[in-house]
């Protein structure tokens, strides 16, 4: 397992360094899928990095979209904290979870 989680981390360096030439927001996701499956422990894991990872590349964009995506991802994160404090689940992941979906939304919706 650790031979796993070791190989992940390096290709996760290896597509940030690569990830000049990629969107921001492909970017992030890549980054994000990689240190979600290194740290977790299920598909789940991989899903939630790449949402945040992409809704953080989306909010780091210049410009109006970057704007959106920033506007977007504030409310993602009531929203998912509130979500996950209504389910008695973890009101910092759900806010993470709900800050990069949020991110997202706002980014394709510009």
């Amino acid at each position: 397992m650790k031979f796993i989680k070791t190989t992940l981390i390096l290709s996760t360096l290896i597509f940030s360094a690569s990830g000049m030439a990629m969107d921001k927001t492909a970017m992030g996701a890549v980054a994000g899928a990689a240190i979600g499956a290194a740290t977790g422990k299920s598909v789940k894991s991989t899903v939630g990095g790449a949402v945040v990872g992409g809704g953080a590349g989306a909010m780091m964009k210049h410009g109006d979209t970057g704007k959106a995506a920033r506007k977007g991802g504030a409310v993602g994160a009531v929203v998912g904290a509130g979500a996950a404090a209504v389910t008695g689940k973890s009101v910092l992941k759900g806010a993470a979870v709900g800050a990069g979906t949020g991110g997202l939304i706002g980014q394709a919706t510009h």
